[in-house]
This record gives C-alpha cells, sequence and structure tokens, in this order.
C-alpha cells in the first residue's frame, strides 16, 4: 500500500496532485492552446473554482518548467517583471535545465548576469531598512521574453486581476510582446489566471490580442467532480466516507473545490489521521459537524470583512435580504424580483442587477456568484447565506431603531449575527 501524507491529498491552499479531477470539457482545448505558438492564455473563474489546480496539472502535458508570478494589489508592472527575472535564477546560474534545453547560450547567461548586477547595485530609496530595487532599462519586456525563450519556459501569473490600471495595460503589451517574438521562440507563452471577467480586462485594453488569447472560463464543480475528490482521498488515505456524509460535503463546497478539501482535511485532522492509515477507518456526522466548527473559525474574519465591504454598496440590504431566502443554488434574477414583490420588497430590476454585478466582485466581497449554464445567482460560499439570515435575523430585532447606525454599530450588529450563525452550524 503506498503511503500518502494527508497535507498532500487534501489541499485546500495549493493545486490538487493526488486528488486532481479531469475537467473534461478543458483538457483537450488548454492542452492544444498551450500547444500552440503564440497564443496566451487568459483562465478565469471564480475564487476556489479549480483554476490554478487546472492549469498546473495540465502545464506538465507541455511544459517541463514554468515559472510563477503570485500578482498582490498594489505590485507594479516593474515589481511583476522582476520576478519573473528572479525566478529564471535556476536556469542561468544554477544551471537547472530541462530535457529541451540541455546547455546554455553563453551570451544569453552574460546578459542575465549583467542585468541582474545592475538590480543588485540598486540604490536604496526612502528609508534606509527599505530596499527598493529599480527596474534597470536593458530589462526590457523584449529582453525578459528572450529570456524565458531561451530556457524553454511558460510564465504563470497568478491571481492576474490584482493587478490594477496602467499596470494591467502594461502586462496587456506585454503580451503582445510575446506573441511577436513566439516566431523566434514557440514555447513562449503566458498563462494569466484571474477571477471573473479577466479576459475581457485584457482585450478591452489591446483589441489586437482579441484573436491572439484563448479564454477559458473555469465553471464551477458539479456535484460528481466534488465526489471525485472525496472519493480520490478516501482511497489515498484509507478511510470511508459514506455516501450520505459525501452528500453533506458537497452541499457545504457548493461547487467549490477548495472548501470539500478544507472539510476533508479537517475531518482527517481532528481524527488525527496525518498519512495513509493500515486499518479502515470510517467517519460519521460528527467528525463532519467537528470540522464544520473548524471551519466557520477560520473563515470568521474573512466573512465578516465581506459582509462589511458588501455594505459599502447603498441600500444593498434588500438584494442581500432577498438572496438570504433562496436555497443554495439560487434562483434566476425573474425569481428573484417575483420572490422580493410577494414579500413586499421594493426593488428594481435595474437596481438588482447592479448589486448582483457588485456583488460578484473582490471589492465588494465576492458575496454571489453567477452560474453560466442556469443563469442563477446564488452566494458563492453557502456559509454566506447562513450568515445572512442570521444578520437580517438580529436586525429585525433592532428594526425600532429610526436612527441610522454608525461602523461600530454595524460591526456590533455583525458579530452579533455571527454568534447566531455559528451557534446554528453547531446545531446541525
Amino acid at each position: 500500500m503506498k503511503i500518502y501524507e494527508l497535507k498532500k491529498v487534501f489541499t485546500p491552499a495549493k493545486p490538487a496532485r493526488v486528488t486532481f479531477v479531469d475537467r473534461d470539457e478543458f483538457n483537450d482545448d488548454i492542452v492544444t492552446a498551450l500547444e500552440l505558438p503564440g497564443n496566451q492564455l487568459i483562465v478565469y473563474g471564480h475564487t476556489g473554482s479549480g483554476k490554478s489546480t487546472l492549469v498546473e496539472n495540465l502545464l506538465h502535458r507541455v511544459y517541463e518548467k514554468q515559472i510563477t508570478t503570485n500578482c498582490m494589489k498594489g505590485m507594479t508592472f516593474e515589481e511583476v517583471v522582476i520576478d519573473a527575472f528572479d525566478e529564471l535564477e535556476e536556469f542561468y546560474i544554477e544551471e537547472i535545465t530541462n530535457n529541451i534545453k540541455t546547455s546554455i547560450n553563453g551570451r544569453t547567461q552574460a546578459n542575465y548576469l549583467a542585468i541582474k548586477a545592475q538590480i543588485q547595485a540598486s540604490i536604496e530609496s526612502g528609508q534606509a531598512h527599505k530596499q527598493k530595487r529599480y527596474l534597470p532599462p536593458q530589462l526590457t519586456p523584449q529582453r525578459l521574453a528572450k529570456l524565458l525563450g531561451e530556457a524553454g519556459y511558460c510564465w504563470v501569473l497568478e491571481d492576474f486581476h490584482k493587478i490594477e490600471g496602467e499596470e494591467k495595460e502594461k502586462l496587456a503589451q506585454m503580451m503582445k510582446v510575446f506573441v511577436n517574438l513566439s516566431d523566434k521562440h514557440e514555447d513562449l507563452k503566458i498563462i494569466a489566471i484571474g477571477a471573473v471577467n479577466s479576459a475581457r480586462e485584457v482585450v478591452e485594453t489591446d483589441a489586437e490580442m482579441n484573436t491572439r488569447i484563448s479564454e477559458f472560463h473555469v465553471k464551477l464543480m458539479d456535484d460528481e467532480e466534488i465526489r471525485q475528490i472525496i472519493e480520490k482521498g478516501c482511497e489515498a488515505l484509507n478511510i470511508i466516507i459514506p455516501k450520505n456524509l459525501q452528500d453533506d460535503i458537497i452541499y457545504y463546497s457548493n461547487g467549490l473545490g477548495s472548501i470539500c478539501h478544507k472539510l476533508c482535511y479537517y475531518m482527517c485532522d481532528t481524527a488525527l489521521i496525518k498519512r495513509t492509515v493500515p486499518q479502515s477507518v470510517e467517519f460519521d456526522y460528527s467528525d463532519l459537524k467537528e470540522a464544520l466548527k473548524r471551519y466557520i473559525k477560520s473563515v470568521e474574519d474573512t466573512i465578516k470583512k465581506s459582509f462589511d465591504r458588501a455594505m459599502t454598496i447603498p441600500s444593498v440590504e434588500n438584494t442581500l435580504r432577498i438572496m438570504a431566502h433562496q436555497d443554495q443554488y439560487g434562483a434566476q434574477s425573474d425569481s428573484l424580483l417575483a420572490w422580493a414583490s410577494e414579500h413586499s420588497i421594493k426593488i428594481s430590476k435595474k437596481k438588482l442587477k447592479v448589486d448582483l454585478d457588485k456583488l460578484e466582485t473582490e471589492e465588494y466581497g465576492e458575496l454571489i456568484k453567477f452560474d453560466d449554464n442556469s443563469w442563477k445567482y446564488s452566494f458563492s460560499n453557502p456559509f454566506y447565506g447562513t450568515f445572512a439570515l442570521a444578520y437580517f435575523e438580529e436586525q429585525d430585532k433592532n428594526i425600532r431603531s429610526a436612527n441610522k447606525k454608525s461602523n461600530r454599530e454595524m460591526m456590533q450588529l455583525l458579530n452579533e449575527a455571527f454568534k447566531v450563525f455559528s451557534n446554528q452550524i453547531a446545531s446541525e
């Protein structure tokens, strides 16, 4: 029996390997796009939908090596370029090559070392203890592309959507540079992974890229795909999660593989299962209940912050109240409006649509997701829906207060609602 470590089976915070589930509708098309010279890729979808896992597992079918830049808010174009340059050190200095590149071009290596020396010699800026590395004139997008091309690496931009404004425009222009240089370096490629609308933002920035980008919208996982994660994990660890318990995990996962991984991880960790067990262990609902408690505790700040952001949308309470009373799978906009009318909640079709669109974005907490297949809106995490009900339950208790609540009072109300929410989950 092969022994697997728990942390390598259920991986809520990194791409899955052991429990990777093939997404048949994407596999062949993404691999073809990776093999097509000059073609750049944008893979987008909701947080936790499995974008990174999908790309990570499919890249190995085409590339032996890749570098990854994890984009963050406030990151500049220059910082992104320097990060990619740093990642190439293993090829140009440590001489870790792949089967395609068995030797390093001496002239190109000299160029790399010269640029590296310039970056290291960059003067300190501002406070003496904070060093700012400047992008030297020699490290142009064209030069970076050539260095990547010589190494035979592709470049993955994680969380591409976090790059903002002019910085994103520069990255879009860099994609164009990669296209133009692909005649000489046919493996040269950028794979940008981001949230919903990432592809649209690139095309709007540079219309010429419209025919040079392959866009892949990774949708939420269906119930059977989530079940495959559980079943593969059970096989690897020699554990048993009965079908009815799998159904509960699938319900709470709500199409997000990351939640499934986290709940399964907590179940095993609470049972002190750290690796494959010699004798099968069967779980019951008490194990899932403990996992749910741990999950709720781990996401408390996230839930509060998400709702705090959502509440900055003017008069959004009606939209959230409508959504809170739908089932897990949500409803189409017409059904939402019909429910509002039936329950005497006044809201226009336009206002509802504007609110829902905003609530899909990270800026306003990413509370809502839209399913392209069913055209339904639902909470991106089922726990958000439960919390929303608890929130409005607390709000209704304080409905007599005629004055608008201060930020401090709003946060107190959120905290009170979270206590109700936690008790509801614990009592299930």
